[in-house]
């Protein structure tokens, strides 16, 4: 008897156990089956979200960002122009000092407005960045960064002086399941198709994006005439290094400037000593490059430094702030380039002829 109980209760835990699997397996392929619907419908919903797009400048205006733009050689002859007002990217070269539009392409932006200050506040910041690196399809979540992204180096030295905070600042791809609506988390996000075509143009540390809320644009003379000014400005303070006029020198400097874990005053001491040190200080800029986000500005140039003691050759950039109607130096980076560069660049224009 004991043993038919057994049994039969054995039959109904069986039971309830094949009612138990039946229902897992008729819940996990209903989830399977909703997920694959939901899926669906969002592709179906981006795809009807059309693409913002993207609106030409204004015929033969340039952006008021780009007053100089490199040959090739060194410094990239591109530069990229994000208008986050139309949503649009542009890329702009260098043909014979002219400039000239290469191409245009609607982008997504951070979730939030405004300029990005802290992290994780879904903003996409503004200003003049360099693409640092890149990642190819293999290394990227397709569904969120398509086939292509470019790292920038966000934040800056104008966003570290203001304590901004944040980084994985990209130019990304999106697949066309995706809405180039949907907001990003601070990235600019541009389509597949769109990052196949900008990859030629990117020359890694060399070629900018400078961000803005709206750009403004302006006709190349008058960006001319910006650039021979401070093209001017700039070859008045190589000559006041050069001649060793350490008060009119660092008079071309910004009080709250910084360099070398220098201050100004520190900066000041350690340029007096060298000017004892050294008979004589020859300077030499080559092809320099400038690049504006409203009164920032950031100027690179190849340098060769002479004395009667230390001779050498790099790549200096120069981070300037225009107050008022002059310009002051808040920061500056030097790194050394091999002389086989120099050999080449002999032969190119040096300020003020540039």
């Amino acid at each position: 008897m004991k043993k038919k109980i057994c049994l039969f209760l054995g039959f109904i835990l069986l039971s309830f156990q094949c009612l138990a699997d039946t229902e897992n397996q008729v819940t996990a392929e209903g989830y399977q089956e909703a997920k694959q619907e939901s899926e669906q419908e969002q592709k179906v919903k981006n795809k009807m979200i059309p693409d913002p797009k993207a609106q030409l400048p204004p015929t033969g205006k340039i952006p008021q960002n780009i007053w100089s733009l490199g040959d090739g050689d060194y410094f990239s002859k591109y530069a990229f122009v994000a208008d986050k007002s139309t949503r649009t990217l542009t890329i702009w070269q260098n043909e014979q000092q002219n400039f000239e539009l290469v191409a245009a392409y609607p982008f997504d932006m951070g979730k939030q407005d405004g300029d990005k200050q802290i992290l994780g506040d879904l903003k996409t910041p503004e200003g003049v960045y360099f693409f640092e690196g890149t990642y190819k399809q293999a290394q990227l979540d397709y569904n969120e960064y398509g086939i292509r992204a470019f790292t920038t180096n966000y934040p800056n030295f104008f966003d570290r002086l203001e304590k901004k905070t944040g980084s994985g600042i990209w130019l990304h791809a999106i697949p066309p399941s995706k809405s180039l609506k949907r907001g990003s988390r601070g990235c600019l996000v541009i389509r597949n198709e769109a990052i196949e075509k900008v990859i030629p143009f990117v020359d890694l540390d060399k070629t900018p994006i400078i961000v803005e809320d709206k750009i403004n644009y302006t006709p190349q003379k008058i960006l001319k005439e910006n650039k021979q000014q401070f093209y001017s400005w700039l070859e008045q303070w190589k000559l006041s290094w050069e001649k060793k006029e350490i008060e009119s020198y660092i008079n071309y400097y910004h009080q709250d400037f910084t360099a070398n874990k220098m201050n100004v005053q520190q900066w000041k001491d350690y340029k007096a000593g060298l000017n004892q040190k050294y008979n004589f200080i020859n300077v030499t800029l080559y092809s320099p490059v400038v690049y504006n986000h409203k009164n920032e500005i950031v100027v690179r140039f190849l340098q060769k430094y002479s004395s009667d003691n230390l001779n050498d050759f790099g790549e200096k950039t120069l981070y300037v702030k225009k107050i008022d109607n002059t310009y002051k130096i808040i920061g500056e980076e030097w790194k050394p380039i091999a002389n086989e560069t120099l050999a080449h660049y002999e032969s190119k224009c040096t300020i003020p002829e540039c």
